[in-house]
């Protein structure tokens, strides 16, 4: 589908445009929870959290929203910082998943310019040990044949093949004596810690109010029914009043879900995820390369990220506490063998100059692998009226707060349409990614969300 640029600026943009920074006063937060009764509540400071108050902000609604850390600071800052259908998801069958997250993926591509940019994707095809090998290369171009059909068309790009020596311009130190060639497709990433922030920033700009280091130590019931939060700022208890709470603690939503109903049964399962970090000069790459890991049957990825490259990831159940996740010694030689088997790089423990580790907030029970459980997102209500979101990814954060305001609006009795589909973030407006390079203009100059002043007249 062709788009025609348009004559006109949407109102949606216009909305978003601001002449001065966007400045918020902890105390005057603070009192305005204290003061203040809220329409929605939303307690979780993630990448759903965020996007959920700024839909419902962005509906007319009063809305608080509280964080017990800092924004991002869960799952929303480990991610594999893709903005992705999930080829995955096809081979899984659930097709559906991956054409909404196609669907999602252009939309944040579209409203924040300046924080998802298209990345490309490598597959080398190996004689051996590879993740794909000649013979099996037919089938899965068919899948990418798929991917490009369910969505993947939007970005602008198809996929296709690779000889041997466009493999190796894009990354030079794959074992060449192996290569027979490569497929290359196009997906997305992001900052997720800088996009969370930047929708709690977009959200605050429509007047929600958000405050990070408030915990959430109970709930406020009203005949019978959840009507807001105590939270803890400091030293100093606050209590949040609103019609309704929406529950977006990710992976910690079953003990919010537990102060709420004393009859909660635990939903989710949280699944490790873990990347370590490698300096470029060690494994020269660009874009992204989809490489094997030998005995297992998930891929990992090595993607490039200014001067250093990302390799991962895991994807294993988890028993440890939910605040302290770390990358273990054997997670990092997992990591190391699969870059080594196809990359001569020789990559050792003491290349490695970081590592990130999350949980995702699967939605299930115990059985089988959590590799092979399904992203989908839960949207739910309690019979006391908490209502709750979990499940999902980082690329389909916008549609789940949709879904989720859709379902506290009912609680509330009241309705309003979402906005967010087509809402440009701060610092979204008049950015554009090839001007931007053409010029040398630094991408900062739009993060916040404010106008350039034009330079005064000399006096």
């Amino acid at each position: 589908m062709i788009r025609l640029p348009e004559r006109k600026a949407r109102s949606e943009t216009r909305n978003t445009i601001r002449r001065t920074p966007l400045t918020l006063d902890r105390d005057e937060q603070v009192e305005r929870l204290a003061s203040h009764t809220f329409d929605v509540l939303v307690v979780g400071g993630g990448v759903t959290g965020c996007y959920t108050a700024l839909d419902a902000a962005s509906r007319g609604l009063s809305v608080a929203l509280v964080e017990r850390d800092d924004f991002a600071s869960g799952t929303s800052s480990k991610s594999s910082k893709m903005v992705h259908g999930g080829l995955r998801y096809i081979e899984q069958g659930n097709l559906p998943l991956v054409r909404r997250s196609l669907l999602e993926r252009q939309r944040l591509r579209r409203n924040a310019p300046h924080l998802v940019q298209r990345l490309p994707f490598v597959f080398p095809v190996l004689s051996q040990d590879g993740v794909l090998d000649p013979r099996v290369v037919k089938a899965f171009e068919g899948l990418l044949w798929t991917y490009d059909l369910a969505g993947g068309w939007r970005i602008g790009r198809l996929h296709q093949r690779l000889t041997v020596p466009e493999v190796l311009v894009r990354a030079p130190r794959l074992r060449a004596d192996r290569l027979t060639g490569g497929l290359l497709y196009y997906d997305s990433r992001t900052d997720d810690a800088r996009l969370t922030l930047t929708l709690a920033r977009t959200a605050a700009h429509f007047g929600a109010t958000v405050l990070n280091g408030a915990a959430c130590r109970g709930l406020i019931r009203e005949r019978g029914r959840v009507r807001g939060a105590t939270v803890e700022v400091g030293d100093r208890s606050v209590d949040v009043r609103a019609g309704v709470v929406i529950n977006a603690t990710g992976v910690w939503a079953d003990s919010l879900g537990a102060l709420s109903d004393s009859g909660h049964r635990p939903r989710i399962r949280p699944a490790k995820g873990v990347h370590i970090v490698v300096p470029w000069t060690r494994l020269p790459i660009d874009g992204t390369v989809t490489v094997p890991v030998p005995g297992r049957a998930r891929r990992a990825t090595c993607t490039r990220w200014g001067d250093v490259v990302v390799v991962g990831t895991t994807d294993t159940d988890y028993d440890g506490p939910l605040d302290e996740v770390l990358c273990t010694r054997e997670e990092m030689e997992y990591l190391l063998d699969g870059a080594n088997t196809a990359f001569d790089a020789d990559l050792s423990a003491a290349d490695v100059v970081g590592s990130i580790a999350g949980l995702r907030p699967l939605v299930g029970g115990k059985q089988g692998a959590t590799l092979d459980m399904s992203r989908d997102h839960h949207v739910w209500t309690d019979p006391n009226g908490l209502v709750t979101i979990t499940g999902g990814k980082l690329t389909t954060s916008r549609h789940m707060g949709e879904l989720v305001v859709d379902e506290a609006l009912k609680v509330l009795g009241r309705k309003a349409r979402c906005r967010t589909a087509r809402l440009p973030l701060l610092g979204a407006a008049g950015y554009d990614t090839e001007a931007t390079g053409a010029t040398g203009a630094p991408a900062r100059t739009w993060a916040s969300g404010t106008a350039p002043r034009p330079a005064s007249s000399p006096s």
